[in-house]
């Protein structure tokens, strides 16, 4: 329930007391309801249920020793359920029949109250309860906000990269062209850049000639040879007005799009058969126009089914456009250089600043600690004197084979990379999404590091080796940058897990003693013991070993 700062101030709290034993309960609905608390008493487990399912309460008053089922029973249903777990529950116990704390705490218990009951501490605890109760609720309303914030500023920079990548086709096409040498190698040079940029297979051109019927143009754009077969066959054809998809478009001068080409009408696509036999699905053609003359037409093919994207189209037609007026401007051999000068600085007007400029300008600040976050470092020892023997197109594509895994197996455990630096790889759990396994993924995740970098030493014949650190704790994490965003973390569990893993040796992951609490019961670990740590003195440490086994009965 989402709540304003006036509508907290005035909110009266719902509080569930469930005892089987009237005097209980009219006692606890005197000191609560003289306090302005909204009491709703019931008398067993199954009442409780039905009245929490019905309007969960903020607080629940449990009464241990019931007829139908006990008060640890209950508080386990209930907890294991995502819409209650988060309502805080004290238990009551009489003296005489004790209470097993511990019990109380594992099963999901907040707190305790022992009769016979004392108004003051009835009252303190209920108090605190609420507090925290309330406090969560802020927080998390402050989190919803957060997070809604964070997808808008996605969204806007996923369009913003949309827009960076059109204009920069539009630029790129109108620089090419005015760069070629004839019609022909211009057709040829947008073809590529039209078909890499929007990431289709095939492109062709198909040209009008003197004998009133469209011919293929040299000029094409093949991304595989599979293709090759397909674009033999356009040798051979000719497209009169209004036939076939490049004729059909030649006559109306508008673009055409065919979701499956392999399934259209002989009459909407002449050669359905032979693309079927390549792969090709999806199709679309654009006239390229000047003063309503067609010039030519561009047909671009995709081996998937898709449905018409029109912002694809524009986009098409834009270049088409440029490309029309530049190529006419060609052929007439007239103000060629000044109509290039005004086409470009014409792109250049309408071409935004750097993304990462135009994004500092306007983001606010975002920020967020996390209280509880486990983080990792990983170095690749050795590669600093490896590097001096290879050559810097051989270290970035080792660097990359080994971190594109690193980064396969973070996004497999849900877990957020960092940055790199260098030969250096900085990783995290917890964070942005809290998680209550956050230490138990970065261990696995450890784990894995090591055996992906002993098959990659199979692979490549060498002989690199991991040196791992991980600690938890709370950071800061925050988008910072000024010619780039950058979300970063802050604060001393970063800087312990950075010491870790600077202390630790070769093929060895070490880990704090936090960190070693948090896991040891589905982990072997080995105590290396006290060592000294910059900063911090000396610190315990463990080597963590490997994934508990669980023996099968």
């Amino acid at each position: 329930m989402e709540m304003d700062e006036e509508q907290i101030d005035s909110y009266q709290a719902d509080i569930l007391v469930v005892d089987d034993t009237p005097d209980n309960l009219r006692l606890l609905i005197r000191i609560l309801q003289k306090n302005s608390y909204k009491v709703r008493p019931v008398t067993n487990g199954f009442s409780a249920i039905d009245a929490i399912q019905s309007s969960a309460p903020d607080l629940i008053l449990l009464d241990i020793m019931m007829p139908d089922f006990d008060g640890y029973e209950l508080c386990k249903k209930l907890k294991s359920q995502p819409q209650f777990m988060d309502i805080p529950i004290i238990f009551i116990s009489a003296l005489e029949e004790g209470i097993d704390k511990a019990k109380a705490f594992e099963v999901g218990g907040a707190d305790y109250i022992t009769k016979p009951f004392q108004v003051k501490e009835v009252l303190a605890r209920v108090s605190n309860q609420l507090t925290v109760r309330l406090l969560q609720m802020q927080l998390q309303q402050k989190n919803q906000k957060l997070t809604d914030q964070n997808v808008l500023l996605q969204q806007e920079i996923t369009e913003r990269r949309q827009v960076e990548m059109e204009t920069r086709l539009l630029l790129e096409a109108t620089q090419a062209i005015s760069k070629s040498e004839n019609f022909e190698s211009a057709i040829d040079v947008i073809l590529g850049l039209i078909c890499q940029t929007i990431e289709w297979n095939l492109g062709e051109a198909w040209i009008p000639n003197s004998e009133g019927v469209l011919r293929c143009a040299t000029g094409r754009y093949v991304s595989d040879s599979s293709f090759a077969q397909f674009r033999k066959t356009s040798w051979q054809l000719t497209f009169s007005p209004g036939v076939g998809l490049p004729g059909r478009i030649w006559q109306s001068q508008h673009s055409e799009w065919i979701e499956d080409v392999s399934h259209a009408p002989e009459e909407v696509f002449l050669r359905s058969e032979i693309a079927v036999n390549v792969g090709l699905k999806a199709a679309f053609g654009v006239p390229i126009l000047a003063e309503s003359q067609v010039l030519a037409i561009l047909i671009f093919y995709r081996e998937k089914v898709l449905e018409c994207q029109p912002r694809l189209l524009e986009l098409v037609s834009a270049v088409a456009t440029q490309l029309g007026s530049l190529i006419q401007r060609k052929q007439a051999e007239a103000a060629l250089k000044l109509q290039q000068e005004q086409t470009e600085k014409l792109l250049l007007n309408i071409l935004p600043k750097p993304i990462a400029e135009r994004l500092q300008k306007e983001q606010k600040l975002i920020a967020e600690h996390f209280d509880e976050v486990t983080v990792l470092f990983a170095d690749l020892v050795g590669f600093t004197e490896f590097s001096t023997h290879k050559s810097p197109t051989q270290l970035v594509e080792i660097l990359n084979g080994i971190f594109s895994e690193f980064d396969r197996l973070s996004e497999l455990h849900g877990l957020e990379k960092i940055k790199t630096i260098g030969d250096a790889y900085m990783v995290v759990g917890g964070l942005p999404t809290p998680r209550a396994d956050h230490a138990e993924a970065i261990a696995l995740l450890a784990l894995e590091m090591q055996a992906a970098i002993r098959r990659f030493n199979i692979k490549i014949g060498e002989s690199f080796e991991l040196r791992l650190g991980i600690h938890s704790g709370s950071v800061v994490a925050g988008i910072i940058g000024i010619s780039k965003f950058s979300y970063d973390l802050w604060g001393d569990t970063v800087n312990v897990a950075s010491r870790m893993e600077s202390n630790g040796l070769p093929g060895k992951i070490q880990v704090t003693a936090p960190t070693y609490e948090r896991l040891k019961e589905q982990f072997v670990f080995e105590e290396r013991g006290q060592i000294p740590v910059k900063g911090k003195g000396t610190m315990l440490t463990y080597w963590l070993i490997e994934e508990q086994t669980i023996a099968l009965l």
